[in-house]
């Protein structure tokens, strides 16, 4: 799945926004407080119809009458989020400020999710019951909290197995759990030793923490040994020959390390059957991606990205100078037919600053 096109109505601030999104990188600049949140907020609430139609899953929703826009101490009829694929599948999901006629004559005519309903019937539902492989659709949301890592203290409680769409938990919250992650790599660490200690071999490995592993390298090449101890519990990392606690590590090593360790994780939950479960394709947003990083890894945290997760579209929000000159960057590399489309919505985001003047 990739996104080509979304549409806010009354959303918030905004009055409406039609935003073609790049099929590998949008990048959402302005300063704090112009909309670039809200519109991610937008993105995941539609993708949220598409959690909800799957088992075991929840999506997130509208919050009741809170996103829907308030002008002169009015509420807007309604609120409304559209999204267009790249395959020209569309729906949109609607939160209406009351049950009043009134209210229900100001409401476009929606377009609903039925046609949704029935692509996820078709590529995942129906192949599921039918005991058939199929691939899970894949998507992520990382808000400013990801800089706050939740490390169980024991292992008290921990879940023994986990299913494909556990992958999809909590995706869409954008104040993500690392401790999840956790949980996950060490039951497959664990998994993993059984089967080096039955086949007595240390050559033998899970293919999906191998993508962790790998993902982490690509990123981290001065982090090895990423793995699970347990006196005391810990993620710990090798950094030039000393070990680390992940929770030892600076904000901005951390702040990355947490994302790639999770997003990883899920992609390889998500399609275990899949020989290289990075170059899945993925739906990924992250608000100011250049949160706590030096610099000069500002500078280079897109391409370090998109190598890493080659089929995955990215939607970021920056206010970083260090960021925007990476896009210049991007642009001149060679690998830009690889990257392919980058749109960039530049500074204060027009029509949700335009709405503004006119409230």
């Amino acid at each position: 799945m990739k996104l080509k096109l979304l549409t806010l109505e009354n959303f918030r601030a905004c009055g409406r926004l039609d935003l073609e999104l790049g099929s590998r990188l949008t990048v959402l600049l302005g300063n704090n407080g112009s909309g670039k949140t809200s519109v991610l907020d937008g993105i995941a609430i539609g993708l949220g119809a598409v959690l909800t139609h799957l088992p075991s899953v929840s999506g997130i929703t509208f919050r009741k009458q809170g996103d829907i826009r308030q002008q002169h101490n009015l509420l807007a009829p309604y609120t409304r989020v559209g999204l267009e694929m790249s395959s020209g599948l569309r729906w949109d999901r609607i939160q209406r400020r009351d049950k009043s006629q009134a209210t229900a004559k100001a409401i476009p005519p929606a377009t609903g999710l039925k046609a949704l309903e029935s692509y996820l019937d078709e590529t995942v539902l129906d192949p599921l019951i039918a005991g058939q492989k199929f691939q899970l659709p894949m998507m992520a949301y990382y808000g400013v909290s990801r800089a706050v890592l939740e490390v169980p203290l024991r292992r008290k409680n921990f879940p023994k197995t986990h299913t494909r769409f556990e992958a999809l938990s909590q995706a869409l919250a954008a104040q993500s759990s690392f401790k999840s992650a956790f949980i996950w790599f060490y039951n497959k660490e664990n998994e993993e030793h059984r089967l080096q200690k039955e086949q007595r071999s240390f050559e033998v490995t899970l293919p999906e923490l191998d993508a962790v592993r790998l993902a982490i390298g690509i990123i981290f090449p001065d982090i090895s040994n990423p793995r699970i101890e347990l006196s005391p519990l810990r993620f710990a990392v090798t950094i030039n020959g000393e070990t680390l606690d992940l929770m030892q590590l600076s904000d901005g090593y951390k702040t990355l390390l947490g994302l790639v360790i999770d997003l990883s994780m899920r992609m390889g939950l998500a399609n275990p059957h899949l020989a290289d479960p990075l170059s899945a394709e993925a739906i990924v947003m992250v608000d100011e991606v250049d949160l706590h990083l030096h610099p000069s890894w500002q500078q280079r945290v897109m391409a370090d990205l998109l190598r890493t997760f080659p089929r995955t579209q990215f939607i970021l929000t920056t206010h970083s100078p260090f960021v925007v000159e990476a896009l210049n960057n991007l642009v001149d590399d060679t690998l830009l037919a690889y990257f392919n489309q980058i749109n960039v919505l530049y500074d204060r985001m027009r029509d949700i600053e335009w709405d503004r003047r006119n409230d």
